[in-house]
């Protein structure tokens, strides 16, 4: 795999951890570091003892993370007294940021100063990371990473971090796509909770009918294909090899799910803004409008709660909508552990990375939900403890997390960057989705195409 790869723009974010609509209006990530990448070096404890898998001298392990995993790290050096850990903030690549590829192609060039664990944001990242143009990010399942710890990663959770057979990240978190709706205004306009695709669009028409001005989704989101496309198992970027990618916009599981959600744009009961601006939040959440929306795991905490404003007691989770014979659904994004395949001690930067995905210490009261099965478990336990929720989504959670459709893949560019400059502005000038998917995929093609990639169109 030895070719010149650009740098990918990544303008668009997947918003995988917590958000608030600010003071100024805007939908902000909580997640994000205040502190460039090397402004704040944190030393976090030294010990002169040996340190597991190390020799006898004291072994330093450099992690990047964002400021919302830092009291992970922070817990792990409690709980690993004899391994010092230094520990600095960047961005983690929050709102489509590219600083760690930046950074890492400027160690490449110098030969010097790669950290030896990176928390990232964006799960893409583990594509160009592994690359060989990067060379970055190790194989963990050669030793460094028990395999039995791989098994415990929800199901498809690790095929983002997955490349020729060989997986170079841990999942931090998922964000496995559910049905979230309104309880209290389900139950007071007399309608049932949709299970499948079919059901849900003609609920939509009810509403638009019955009850205009109420919205059941959203699509305006860089995000919406994450949403809609891969639930529906749409093959717009499925890895076929090295290098090799299918992407085929015009396949009957793309333009399925586009002509369902057609006429609820176009009546109305789908809105063509984002959930996560500020727009949406003043036109539907003031005023509680928002019946239905299909999204992430946190979109009851962050979305709905946080932003919309949405009263306790009103908001549920349903199971993922099917298709018939089909029950897969999509995720908005969750973070991931690289481990450096320049790190002078592997086994121990896989340690810390290891500890971080699944440590029950750490996961336990992490923001959103943990890839690994175990530690969601326990996770769980709390997901309701401020009674918000008209009733515990945990066993949704539980469920959906191992529905995500594994064919939905990781490559060298922001797909939904691509979406965001195709699609959304064809949808807020009134054309359908369908008449948008050749532009869509001639310009995922072309981007693939420019980067290396032999594309296949069936």
């Amino acid at each position: 795999m030895t070719r010149q790869c650009s740098q990918a723009r990544r303008p668009f974010s997947r918003l995988r951890s917590r958000v608030a609509l600010g003071a100024t209006g805007g939908i902000l990530s909580a997640c994000v570091a205040s502190v460039a990448l090397g402004g704040t070096s944190v030393p976090a404890g030294a010990s002169t003892a040996r340190a597991p898998h190390a020799s006898s001298s004291v072994q330093t392990v450099t992690v990047w993370t964002d400021s919302t995993r830092l009291p992970g790290f922070k817990a792990f050096q409690l709980s690993h007294p004899k391994i010092k850990l230094n520990i600095v903030t960047y961005s983690g690549d929050a709102n489509g940021a590219s600083d760690l590829q930046t950074k890492i192609s400027l160690y490449n060039r110098t030969g010097k100063g790669w950290p030896d664990v990176v928390f990232s944001e964006q799960y893409t990242d583990a594509a160009w990371a592994s690359d060989s143009q990067y060379h970055f990010a190790a194989p963990l399942g050669s030793g460094l990473v028990p395999s039995s710890t791989l098994k415990g990663f929800a199901q498809g959770s690790l095929a983002p971090c997955t490349f020729n057979g060989k997986i170079y990240c841990l999942r931090n978190d998922i964000a496995q796509d559910v049905l979230w709706y309104n309880k209290t205004l389900m139950t007071k306009f007399g309608y049932s909770v949709p299970t499948t695709w079919a059901q849900y669009q003609a609920l939509g028409e009810k509403v638009a009918a019955q009850h205009p001005g109420y919205v059941i989704g959203t699509a305006g989101d860089s995000f919406s294909q994450d949403v809609y496309l891969w639930a529906s198992e749409c093959p717009s970027n499925k890895l076929l090899g090295t290098l090799k990618v299918e992407i085929n916009t015009a396949a009957p599981n793309c333009t399925r799910m586009t002509k369902l959600l057609d006429p609820l744009i176009k009546d109305g009961s789908i809105s063509k803004l984002a959930v996560t601006s500020a727009d949406f939040a003043k036109q539907y959440g003031a005023s509680n409008h928002v019946l239905m929306d299909v999204g992430a795991s946190w979109f009851g905490e962050y979305i709905f709660k946080d932003a919309l404003k949405t009263p306790s007691g009103e908001m549920a989770a349903a199971l993922p909508l099917t298709w018939p014979g089909d029950s897969q659904t999509g995720d908005i994004g969750g973070g991931i552990y690289l481990v450096s395949s320049h790190a002078a001690n592997p086994k121990l930067a896989a340690e810390v990375a290891a500890w971080m995905a699944t440590s029950n210490t750490y996961q336990k009261t992490a923001p959103t939900y943990p890839a690994y099965k175990p530690a969601a478990a326990v996770w769980l336990q709390s997901v309701n403890a401020s009674g918000y929720f008209a009733q515990n989504p945990a066993a949704v959670f539980a469920k959906s997390a191992n529905q995500v459709w594994s064919g939905w893949s990781a490559l060298l560019f922001s797909t939904d960057a691509v979406w965001a400059d195709t699609v959304v502005p064809g949808i807020t000038a009134g054309k359908s989705l369908s008449s948008l998917l050749g532009a869509w995929g001639t310009a995922l093609k072309n981007q693939a195409q420019t980067l290396g990639y032999t594309v296949v169109s069936s």
